[in-house]
């Protein structure tokens, strides 16, 4: 995890593509890369 919450925000605030795993503007609809729609939040799932 991040060291402060500044930094967290800007790592989780992506898309991810279930297609090729780009990163993505958070509002971003196709994927920058291969241009597929299927895109998802970046998890953030805490250890």
């Amino acid at each position: 995890m991040a060291r402060f919450p500044e930094a967290e925000e800007r790592l989780f605030r992506v898309k991810i593509c279930m297609n090729c795993n780009a990163r993505n503007a958070l509002r971003a609809t196709r994927c920058r890369k291969c241009g597929s729609s299927d895109l998802r939040m970046k998890s953030r799932h805490k250890a």
